[in-house]
């Protein structure tokens, strides 16, 4: 059994750029998460507050490989009396746990967006966010039992091997963003682009560190009504970096649960598909100011390159308070 749980840990390490492309954090229901994408989002719902949560958990032969926890935070200033813009504020907390815990890489994210209208109906608003994110990585030494760094009795022995790791490294970053959207009575659109200068903890003394790297995002979303009380909604992003560009792109129907004008229920269905990692089915379901979701990646069983079998399970959670804009449609971005 202690064979086998070593051979769990370094399999883990060698399949780590393999399934989460070097550590990046990688959600399957991002568009339940909206400063996932970055600050320019923040304030855009269709009620004054939010709050939002994703956790995913990723499994490798039964054995936890990495549970990825979002919860987000956002709100809006109420405009002067006499101006139509206003100023988004968010914040947003991540962890991403290794191997039971093992590892541990937690980011808190401030974030602030200016929106501003471009029409009367105030359907249309282009907004311009800022960004800041502290991180922080922590390992614990009691859950990697090698045998050459503990004595017979399971007591470390304080070898030299573990001293080259920084206690608890940590490091700034920050990301900025443009965000036009366009959300009326009838549908919903929106394309962003963020901009991510990322500088990861160093988590050794050596100085041959990751270097400090910029990463470039544009995304999509949308929802359309079609036949009677029906929708589409769509999503799509594409990730510029230096390990390899990674999209993610797919659709879900919408299927109305409610004849009451005045009440949104619908339930949707959908796929989406990850580049040469998985299939994403999903289900969500949104119910007024909630939204709830539910996907399982089905992984490309090559991607490990071995009898290894990688799933994952993530659930989400969107809700909305406080003051309505107006009377606008109802879509699972919000």
């Amino acid at each position: 059994m202690q064979l086998k749980k070593y051979f769990f840990i370094l399999s883990s390490f060698l399949l780590l750029n393999s399934t989460s492309k070097a550590q990046d954090i990688v959600l399957s229901q991002p568009f339940v998460s909206n400063q996932f994408f970055g600050p320019a989002g923040v304030g855009n719902g269709m009620y004054s507050s939010r709050f939002q949560g994703n956790i995913k958990e990723q499994m490798i032969d039964g054995e936890n490989l990495y549970r990825t926890i979002v919860i987000g935070y956002d709100t809006r200033f109420k405009p002067a009396e006499n101006t139509k813009n206003y100023l988004g504020i968010g914040g947003l907390i991540m962890s991403d746990q290794v191997m039971n815990g093992a590892m541990k890489s937690n980011f808190i994210a401030l974030d602030l967006a200016y929106h501003i209208f471009l029409d009367r109906n105030l359907y249309n608003d282009l907004s311009l966010g800022l960004g800041t994110v502290f991180a922080q990585t922590t390992l614990d030494k009691s859950n990697l039992k090698f045998a050459d760094q503990y004595d017979i009795a399971g007591g470390y022995t304080g070898m030299a091997s573990m001293e080259n790791l920084i206690p608890y490294p940590s490091s700034f970053s920050a990301n900025s963003g443009v965000l036009y959207t366009s959300h009326s009575d009838e549908s919903f659109f929106q394309m962003g682009v963020t901009a991510m200068f990322l500088t990861k903890p160093n988590l050794t003394y050596a100085i041959t560190n990751t270097a400090p790297e910029t990463k470039y995002r544009i995304f999509i979303n949308g929802e359309i009504p079609f036949f009677a009380n029906y929708t589409i909604a769509y999503h799509g992003n594409f990730l510029n970096r230096k390990v390899g560009n990674q999209f993610y792109a797919g659709a879900s129907i919408g299927i109305p649960l409610s004849n009451y004008m005045d009440e949104v229920k619908r339930i949707y269905f959908g796929c989406y598909y990850r580049n040469q990692e998985a299939v994403v089915p999903t289900i969500s379901f949104i119910s007024d100011k909630y939204v709830f979701g539910i996907s399982y990646d089905i992984y490309n069983p090559n991607i490990t390159g071995s009898n290894l079998k990688l799933s994952s399970l993530e659930l989400s959670l969107s809700t909305s308070f406080g003051s309505k804009k107006t009377n606008l449609f109802r879509t699972i971005f919000d």
